[in-house]
């Protein structure tokens, strides 16, 4: 199986909407990729203007991106966390990457669905990401389920990370 590795960091957003009665925001990013999702720490502090800078890695089977049409789809959903109840919905952002353009970095507006507000985009969401090269990924198991073989390619992507960083730190200070 061939996958690539998608390196998506959710950098900041600004402007949201206050959607709390009482108490203050504290607001996570949600990322999902390829069926699978990671999310951040809740800024604690920002409120409204929340700041993260975390990077997830992800592995994206070539086959999808190829069903896509050569696009990744990146969905960003914005939470506001709460002790008593269950975490208050922000927003979101739906983005298709091009495998063509292997790095971007831009902003784009956040989505509130449902909305009953005015309008239905506001704020601003600051991402970048990074596609890797092609991975083959070899499992001689017999299943068409594509979790194993997602599974094994993030082992073989950490295997690399390391030797690659490995390297990097052995060259480095020459």
């Amino acid at each position: 199986m061939e996958a690539r590795c998608l390196y998506f960091t959710v950098h900041s957003a600004s402007n949201l909407i206050n959607v709390l009665k009482f108490g203050e925001m504290k607001v996570y990013a949600k990322v999902s990729i390829a069926g699978n999702s990671e999310h951040t720490v809740p800024d604690l502090v920002n409120k409204i203007n929340p700041e993260w800078n975390k990077t997830f890695r992800f592995i994206v089977p070539e086959i999808n991106i190829i069903q896509a049409q050569g696009k990744i789809s990146v969905k960003i959903e914005l939470f506001c966390q709460r002790s008593l109840s269950h975490d208050k919905y922000v927003g979101e952002v739906n983005l298709s990457l091009d495998s063509q353009c292997p790095k971007s970095c831009n902003a784009c507006l956040v989505d509130i669905s449902g909305s009953n507000y005015k309008s239905s985009s506001f704020g601003t969401l600051m991402y970048s990401s990074v596609l890797g090269e092609k991975l083959i990924v070899v499992d001689s198991s017999p299943s068409k389920d594509y979790t194993n073989k997602v599974n094994i390619a993030q082992i073989g992507a950490t295997v690399l990370g390391a030797v690659v960083t490995g390297a990097a730190a052995a060259f480095g200070g020459n």
